[in-house]
């Protein structure tokens, strides 16, 4: 019987998944904003979840793909305040040389994030 090595996923999924499902969202927020309606309290609740796991995802894929160990307490800081905890968890596992690269990495990722938002808006907006 061979051992084989545990399967490591690629944490780029999870950031692509992220992008679709901003543009999702995007596109759901344009479509009632074109309808003056308010999005559906479910919708909202979904998406926030989803959110919420993805980037869970990407943490837990990252931290594997580095072999880097992962603890209670940071598993729920990503899950309840991710928009603090991911540039804490990047600054902490780039080198000393290159924090200030990882930091412009994460900018880089907002800006997508946002562009992907707004186009499915207007997406959205567009067919509505």
């Amino acid at each position: 019987m061979k051992d084989t090595p545990p399967r490591v996923r690629d944490p780029r999924h999870a950031v692509r998944f992220l992008y679709v499902l901003m543009a999702v969202t995007g596109f759901v927020d344009g479509v009632c904003d074109v309808h003056e309606t308010d999005e559906p309290l479910w919708w909202t609740i979904f998406a926030a979840a989803a959110l919420n796991y993805a980037t869970f995802v990407w943490y837990c894929r990252d931290t594997d793909v580095r072999g880097m160990h992962r603890t209670r307490p940071w598993n729920v800081f990503v899950i309840l305040l991710a928009p603090l905890a991911v540039p804490i968890y990047l600054l902490r596992r780039a080198p000393p040389h290159g924090r200030g690269r990882a930091l412009l990495r994460m900018a880089g990722f907002l800006v997508l994030f946002f562009l992907a938002d707004t186009l499915g808006m207007l997406t959205g907006m567009l067919l509505a």
